[in-house]
């Protein structure tokens, strides 16, 4: 199985005493503009999930719209997990992904920091420490082969001014 990791994009700030809760922060125009040049540099690498995991905080539901876009995929196709909140489990996103280990599906699973990059570090190394650092719409592409056991080959990361140039 090939697991597509997807930091949200670039959302509203923090600092700004106008900014909503953390999960209804929203991509910025801006975050919106590079998140969908990054999901148009993910189909140029050939990537194309059947389906897409979601974060349920809306800048990871809408970078997760974004990449449904560029794929051609039904917006049905997004699934909320939580899974991929900031602070969830590693390990919890392996058993989400479980329920496809039995099929050729390329998934996309659209998420944040420090999660991702656990999920990373885990099938990398057993452990949760992280060996990595997905910058905001950066990406990653797993090789899972072993489910439900956690163990996978980083094939590639990317920031996103890479991907977005490849868009």
């Amino acid at each position: 199985m090939r697991v597509i990791l997807l930091r949200h994009g670039i959302a509203h700030d923090r600092a700004d005493p106008d900014c909503p809760a953390d999960p209804e922060r929203e991509l910025t125009p801006d975050g919106e503009r590079k998140t969908r040049k990054v999901a148009k540099g993910l189909v140029a690498l050939g990537c194309a999930p059947t389906r897409i995991l979601t974060s349920p905080y809306r800048r990871a539901r809408e970078t997760a719209a974004l990449a449904a876009d560029a794929f051609g995929l039904d917006k049905a196709k997004l699934t909320l997990t939580e899974a991929l909140l900031p602070e969830a489990a590693p390990h919890a996103l392996y058993q989400q992904l479980y329920a496809f280990h039995n099929s050729d599906e390329e998934v996309l699973c659209a998420g944040h920091a420090p999660n991702l990059d656990k999920v990373i570090a885990l099938a990398l190394t057993g452990e949760r420490a992280p060996v990595t650092a997905l910058k905001k719409a950066g990406a990653a592409l797993l090789a899972v082969d072993d489910l439900p056991r956690t163990r996978g080959t980083l094939v590639w990361l990317m920031p996103p001014k890479v991907l977005a140039d490849l868009g």
